[in-house]
């Protein structure tokens, strides 16, 4: 009996050992299937992000091309705003230079002058105008001499002189 106890023993004990491998095999596929659920999960959730990511790039790059163009738009804008304003600076220039010189022909013809101021003008000119001829052969044969002396800066001169002397009634006129 002793030997069949025995043998019930060990199969018992061979029974204990397989239902305990059962169950740590179960254990060891039941945290397999969970790491598994797991890892399938963080694939999907990785690759919804890799989709979204590369979603985010594309517009990210169209963005930044919009922005280059609208750079370049903003660009051209400014130089022709600033060309504009040059030329309403310039017409409001011209405008301004017009409407003087309107005021001036009018306050011209305000003050037209009557035939004896007229008369007093010509008879204030008539003098220099004698000497007219004079002052430009006095002016033809004008000359320059001149000496510079970097050595003695005290000594330099330069002078003016003239071959056609004026007449007195001439030099009384201009004031000489």
């Amino acid at each position: 009996m002793q030997a069949r106890r025995l043998r019930s023993r060990e199969r018992r004990a061979a029974e204990v050992r397989r239902a305990r491998h059962r169950r740590a095999r179960g254990k060891l596929r039941f945290a397999t299937g969970i790491v598994l659920i797991v890892a399938l999960v963080a694939a999907a959730f990785g690759a919804e992000g890799f989709v979204k990511a590369s979603r985010s790039q594309r517009r990210v790059a169209t963005l930044q091309a919009e922005l280059d163009s609208l750079q370049q738009r903003i660009a051209a804008d400014e130089h022709g705003a600033a060309s504009e304003r040059r030329h309403v600076r310039t017409v409001a220039a011209r405008a301004s230079s017009a409407q003087k010189s309107v005021k001036h022909v009018s306050w011209l013809l305000q003050s037209v002058p009557s035939e004896a101021q007229l008369a007093n003008v010509r008879n204030e000119l008539a003098p220099y105008a004698a000497c007219m001829p004079q002052l430009e052969r006095e002016l033809s044969g004008l000359g320059i001499s001149w000496r510079i002396d970097p050595a003695k800066p005290a000594s330099d001169y330069v002078r003016l002189f003239t071959r056609a002397p004026m007449s007195a009634s001439c030099g009384a006129v201009l004031g000489r």
